[in-house]
């Protein structure tokens, strides 16, 4: 078992590589790194792949790129235009249906490649015979074969595959990262794997599933690190999509797992008082670790010519202003924090901005349409900003005045802790996790 692999699965850094990071990447970031500086080798970074039902190893060659840097992204490629003569379009179409056949036929012969090869072979054939049709000679080509399809029902599955091929190619997605990824070579070999461990987002797939036939078929040590029971507990003010898939996930998880970190010790309990009230098999308190989450180090004060040009840039001037970090979700409470500075404008000749950080997430639309648009909120009252890096999140909280963080509900509470750390007063809701991970330092006040 020592010398088995230990695989650290990073499927949701992976699919959510085109956002800039929040929490829970970061923790399956630090994950990884942790388990990599400690066993060197024997951690290896997977992927789930549910069309394949297997883990893949993510090629050291492009895993910087894939997972740190939002790399490896599709190319759109080159079209050919519309031939001018209408008669051309048809020869241009027939010439398709000639060249694909005859390519297609000469990929499957001689059995030089198994099954998969085979069919990823062909459609990449295809779809570069494809890419010498117009898109207006496609549509063309396409009410040939539905007319067709009136005389010759079978070929409609037919068209549909060569819908669905004509997206992937116009947009580049035949030749993906993931292709290359989730390669036959990559593929992990489930005797060869002791440990798993997943920090992120295990609801999103059946990666839970998978990995609990593999603690059954071949003796896996699963691990998993649990940032909230949120979809559980407050389902109402949880993104729809998780409020359905989190509940089976968790169900398979605390049938077969054999430890467990949790954020904070009310996740923790959370966790521990759910399992016994739904009759899962016990979980000997021992295996339930609390590992708290920790800011990021600070920074060297940047240069004042760079901060003068970044409160430029945001029209704020430091010191004079409050800041709010979080997805913009509902649970965040960001209705909160908005009539509290409409009611503050009111009483009030001048306010500071409210400056609101972090992505738009589900169901925030309406909120920050209405705060936009509100003739009753002074002009700039609050900021909304969901372009900041590290390095500039960094300085907004250096030299805000104090900050916030209404959020009715929290597994932890980062944006506490990094307001403690940079030294700026915090008022949070009394969510037992944002008092737990202030240790006592931020103001709490029941928030409604």
């Amino acid at each position: 078992m020592r010398d088995k692999s230990i695989l650290i699965d990073l499927s949701t850094s992976y699919q959510f590589r085109h956002w800039r990071p929040m929490g829970i990447l970061r923790v399956e970031h630090e994950v990884w790194r942790a388990f990599a500086a400690r066993f060197g080798a024997r951690a290896v970074p997977v992927i789930y792949d549910a069309a394949r039902g297997g883990f893949y190893r993510i090629p050291q060659a492009i895993f910087e790129e894939v997972i740190f840097r939002n790399g490896c992204q599709p190319e759109v490629p080159s079209r050919a235009l519309t031939a001018p003569r209408r008669w051309r379009s048809w020869a241009r179409i027939g010439r398709f249906f000639w060249r694909a056949r005859r390519r297609m036929r000469a990929v499957g012969q001689g059995g030089r490649y198994d099954e998969a090869e085979t069919r990823v072979r062909r459609e990449s054939t295809v779809a570069e015979e494809l890419l010498r049709l117009s898109g207006e000679e496609f549509a063309l080509m396409r009410r040939g074969l539905v007319a067709l399809e009136r005389v010759a029902p079978g070929i409609a599955p037919r068209i549909r595959a060569l819908d669905a091929l004509n997206h992937r190619a116009h947009y580049g997605l035949v030749h993906t990262v993931h292709d290359q990824i989730c390669a036959e070579r990559n593929r992990i070999a489930p005797e060869e794997v002791g440990e798993y461990v997943s920090a992120g987002g295990f609801w999103g797939d059946a990666r839970y599933r998978a990995a609990y036939e593999m603690r059954a078929a071949h003796g896996w040590r699963l691990s998993y690190y649990i940032h909230d029971l949120i979809p559980i507990l407050w389902g109402h003010v949880a993104e729809p999509t998780t409020r359905k898939t989190f509940p089976p996930a968790l169900h398979w998880m605390l049938w077969g797992v054999d430890r467990v970190w949790t954020n904070s010790e009310v996740t923790r309990r959370d966790l521990l008082a759910h399992a016994a009230r739904c009759g899962y098999p016990e979980l000997p308190p021992e295996k339930v670790r609390v590992v708290t989450l920790g800011a990021d180090a600070l920074r060297e004060t940047a240069p004042a010519s760079d901060l003068a040009g970044l409160f430029a840039h945001r029209d704020l001037e430091p010191g004079g202003y409050v800041l709010m970090v979080g997805t913009q979700e509902p649970r965040k409470n960001h209705d909160f924090a908005y009539r509290l500075w409409r009611e503050l404008a009111a009483r009030r000749d001048h306010i500071m901005p409210l400056v609101w950080v972090g992505q738009p997430g589900w169901s925030i639309g309406p909120l920050l349409d209405m705060v936009r648009a509100d003739p009753g909120l002074p002009h700039g009252a609050i900021r909304i900003l969901d372009d900041v890096d590290d390095a500039e999140l960094q300085a907004l909280y250096a030299h805000c005045r104090y900050t916030i963080y209404p959020s009715h509900y929290e597994g932890w509470g980062l944006p506490v802790v990094e307001s403690l750390l940079h030294g700026k007063p915090c008022l949070t809701s009394d969510a037992p996790a944002l008092i737990e991970a202030a240790e006592g330092c931020a103001e709490a006040i029941g928030f409604f």
